[in-house]
């Protein structure tokens, strides 16, 4: 009986300090879901604009190519 109580306990403590150690972690590491939307959506503002540019660009000169 003592031994279980005992493994139990140490499985506890163990348990306890992982907790311990993901509460204790940097709120401000890594990238949130809103911050990759908002990179996601000036990529694809760029790439838009890059497109316009170009398309525009590729109809200017249509009417010279004989």
């Amino acid at each position: 009986m003592y031994r279980i109580a005992a493994v139990l306990h140490v499985f506890g403590l163990f348990l306890h300090e992982r907790t311990r150690a993901v509460r204790e972690r940097d709120a401000e590491a890594g990238m949130t879901t809103l911050e990759i939307v908002f990179w996601a959506g000036g990529l694809l503002l760029v790439a838009g604009l890059v497109f316009a540019a170009v398309q525009a660009y590729v109809a200017a000169h249509i009417p010279g190519i004989s």
